[in-house]
């Protein structure tokens, strides 16, 4: 549509896109508001929508409430206050009262009142989001405060102690309607909340708008903002708004609402506990399992290094190496011993000049020998150095030449500066011939 449709007669507006146009009007102007007036022309359709005419002595004006916004049955020539919207039939052309909600004309006075209070106090802020407390995924003590004698108390306190029975509970009690209910509820909320308890409950089950009334207080408005324990809200059924509702750090449509909130999943909870207890079990298993392999390592390491295996390890390599050295001059003696009888047998071979041989063996026989007993005395010399540095290696010999090694009595672990040890420690001390056994009575530092 252009913006000179409806504007000649050779660009007219259709009855359809008039009506839209108006209803769209209708819908971006005009607000909810409260319309009182006399049933008039009702009617209830099949599906349960009720459609009715709401006249006074001058006028009527077409009403409609469909079924999911009912809250009351109405009759003809009942005198009521509604609250709805405007809106228009389009197929039609018809103008109508959407109604979302309709009470006794005699409770207008009531809904004024609330409507006037209600707008008060949110413009000071109190139903305001930012200033709500948030209410505990885990709940572990609850105070409720309502009515022994009511029906609503006997609902909550079944569904808790079939959802949570560990949940600690106290009630405390007070009226929840009358003229004197508002100022006891306060002085119970009071109570509730130097308790400290996790939660509190301030419900009560359904009744008339004169039996909630008391849950509109401005007192008690100002008493619910200001405690430190979050507060749900739970005053009458589905339909009914109150003050404590809108004030509360969170509210629900019934009672036993809020005690299905309150419980929360106990069951799924427990086993969730129970996997997570039996999975902490196997990792602190692991854990010392691991710990204990640890242990056992550092120990091997530790006796690797003590100076008993130490010194086991050195003798055997120093025997080792003194076979290591016979085997070499019986080794070489062999070899000798061979070429002196190869000598001898082609001496005797060869018939030399036996006067002129035997000088010659002779002179041979010596030099042999002398080469024989200087190679000797050479490799015994070497054998000296090394049998030598063998004991200068040897820790024992450390030991004898003043050294001593000393280790703490409770460990085992060879100490090697003063702040290896502690006042009060036991050490043992090695020497060369014999042990002393000692305890700290001062360490000294550079």
């Amino acid at each position: 549509m252009d913006a000179t449709s409806g504007k000649s007669a050779q660009n007219p507006y259709s009855p359809s896109v008039l009506n839209q146009m108006l209803k769209k009007h209708l819908d971006e102007h005009f607000g909810s508001f409260w319309l009182t007036g006399e049933i008039f022309e009702y009617y209830q359709s099949p599906a349960g929508h009720q459609y009715f005419t709401l006249k006074d002595n001058q006028a009527g004006i077409k009403c409609v409430m469909f079924r999911q916004k009912q809250t009351a049955k109405l009759s003809k020539g009942s005198q009521v206050v509604v609250l709805g919207n405007l809106s228009m039939y389009t197929p039609k052309g018809d103008i109508q009262v959407n109604v979302l909600r309709v009470m006794d004309a005699g409770q207008g006075d009531l809904a004024q009142q609330f409507t006037l209070l209600k707008q008060k106090l949110q413009n000071a802020g109190l139903f305001d989001t930012k200033n709500k407390k948030n209410i505990p995924t885990m709940i572990g003590s609850l105070g409720i405060i309502t009515s022994p004698k009511g029906a609503a108390l006997q609902d909550i306190l079944n569904i808790l102690k079939h959802n949570n029975p560990l949940l600690e509970i106290t009630l405390y009690p007070t009226p929840v309607q009358g003229e004197d209910a508002a100022p006891k509820i306060n002085h119970a909320l009071r109570l509730a909340d130097d308790a400290q308890h996790d939660v509190l409950l301030l419900t009560r089950g359904g009744g008339s708008k004169e039996d909630l009334w008391t849950f509109n207080d401005e007192f008690l408005a100002h008493q619910l903002f200001q405690l430190n324990t979050p507060v749900i809200s739970a005053v009458g059924h589905e339909t009914d708004e109150s003050i404590s509702d809108l004030v509360a750090d969170e509210f629900c449509i019934t009672p036993s609402a809020a005690a299905q909130l309150i419980s929360g999943d106990f069951k799924q909870s427990l086993q969730d506990l129970n996997h997570n207890q039996q999975l902490l079990k196997l990792l602190m298993q692991d854990k010392l399992r691991l710990s204990q392999q640890r242990i056992d390592i550092k120990n091997h390491a530790l006796e690797k290094r003590h100076p008993k295996n130490m010194l086991n390890q050195q003798n055997t390599t120093l025997a080792s190496q003194k076979n290591k050295l016979d085997n070499n001059f019986k080794t070489y003696w062999q070899e000798l011993k061979n070429k002196y009888q190869q000598f001898d047998t082609e001496f005797h071979n060869l018939k030399p000049n036996l006067m002129s041989q035997q000088q010659t063996l002779k002179n041979l026989s010596q030099h042999l020998t002398h080469l024989i007993r200087q190679n000797f005395n050479s490799s015994q010399q070497v054998l000296k150095l090394k049998i030598n540095d063998l004991n200068h290696q040897n820790p024992l010999n450390i030991l004898a030449r003043g050294y001593s090694i000393t280790t703490n009595k409770t460990t085992g672990t060879v100490i090697t500066a003063a702040t290896d040890v502690k006042k009060g420690d036991e050490v043992v001390t090695q020497l060369k011939s014999g042990r002393i056994h000692a305890k700290i009575f001062e360490r000294l530092e550079k």
